[in-house]
């Protein structure tokens, strides 16, 4: 007899079975107590648990728990298969120089000189270091060349954690490499001591994709400049006015590289899907490392500068907010923008959030918090 009572008390729970006369007893009792009815205000709390859970997706709490603080690399060491370069990159590699503000040429001074200057420039260096503003992932605002970056690492098989601690190590002092003339002179040496430092996997072929991406992203973004390099060549070296007048074109250039501005120019006019799509098919068809997951990730985050490509959102956090309460099933990007009124920076925010919260385990916990759980 035991087994049997057992079994209907888990059924009772379960809302499958149980006592009839109670059951009918509890129906009779909620159709007499009108108060007791709560389609009415089901239908309120729904509007006020979303909106609740918007509030806490853009709140300093949310964002603290998708994307903690980064500890410092642990010393992993992993290597490509087949990889034969197992040495670690030299000590300066990719380590940007100190810029010599006076002008003067080093070579001139004596050893004596340069020795008894060297710490008031290490003090200099220093001061440039603490003066130039740090740049951190998502929350700081990137360029879209830095953002794609950012998505080409962040796609890459390897944990949450350690992508944006790499994105972070390649951004900052002592590397800064964060144009794609920068990437360039690091060499890849250079990109390989990021991946070392930042203590990462896949050091090798990331280092090697960084250089692709730059390549891929100048083709894209600047077809011809090889006859705009000739061209400058042969300015007559004495002319100052027309040194300055190529110098200044080709960092115009490089500036549109940066804002990988004929890429946007190329989906101008078009309606966000359209425009979303064409978005990866030049990306993942141009630059060698860069697939639909890194693609993704670049739209979602330059849709805050780029109205043409807003509103995105990729099927993870979509799924996220769902699970949220933010929009219902069936709902889309268009849904969640409305979530925001629109606005495309809280938009980029809270489409980061549900994704950080995903990648780190602990959708959980984060609708516990919202539910004041």
């Amino acid at each position: 007899m035991t087994p049997r009572k057992e079994t209907q008390a888990n059924k009772s729970e379960n809302g499958a079975a149980g006592d009839t006369g109670t059951k009918r007893k509890a129906a009779e009792a909620s159709q007499s107590n009108p108060t007791n009815g709560q389609e009415p205000d089901t239908k309120k709390t729904k509007t006020q648990d979303a909106n609740a859970a918007v509030e806490w997706l853009l709140s300093k709490e949310a964002f603290s728990l998708a994307f903690p603080a980064l500890p410092p690399g642990h010393g992993e060491i992993d290597w490509d298969k087949g990889s034969h370069r197992k040495e670690p990159p030299p000590e300066n590699a990719g380590k940007r120089k100190p810029v010599n503000k006076t002008g003067d040429d080093d070579s001139k001074e004596s050893n004596s000189d340069k020795n008894n200057n060297n710490n008031d420039n290490n003090e200099e260096d220093n001061d440039d270091d603490e003066e130039a503003p740090r740049l951190t992932y998502p929350d700081s605002t990137l360029t879209p060349f830095q953002n794609l970056v950012a998505a080409l690492l962040l796609s890459k098989p390897i944990s949450h954690r350690l992508g944006l601690r790499t994105i972070n190590t390649l951004l900052n002092p002592p590397f800064g490499l964060r144009t794609p003339r920068d990437l360039d002179e690091a060499g890849f040496e250079g990109r390989r001591k990021v991946m070392w430092e930042a203590r990462t996997q896949h050091k090798e072929k990331t280092a090697v994709q960084l250089g692709d991406l730059v390549e891929g992203v100048r083709k894209i973004c600047s077809e011809g400049e090889d006859d705009g390099g000739q061209k400058e060549e042969e300015h007559d070296e004495d002319d100052d006015d027309e040194a300055k007048a190529a110098k200044k074109e080709e960092e115009e250039k490089e500036g549109d590289i940066e804002k990988m501005t004929a890429l946007r120019q190329m989906v101008k006019g078009m309606k966000p899907k359209e425009a979303q799509e064409q978005v990866e098919k030049t990306l993942t068809d141009g630059i060698k490392g860069v697939g639909p997951t890194g693609a993704g990730i670049f739209l979602r985050r330059v849709q805050e500068e780029w109205e043409e490509v807003f509103p995105y959102a990729d099927k993870r956090a979509v799924e996220a907010a769902v699970e949220f309460g933010v929009i219902g099933e069936g709902g889309g990007a268009r849904e969640l923008a409305d979530a925001v009124s629109g606005d495309r920076g809280k938009f980029v925010r809270m489409l980061d959030v549900l994704v950080g919260i995903q990648l780190e385990k602990k959708m959980e916990e984060a609708l516990r918090m919202v539910r004041g759980g």
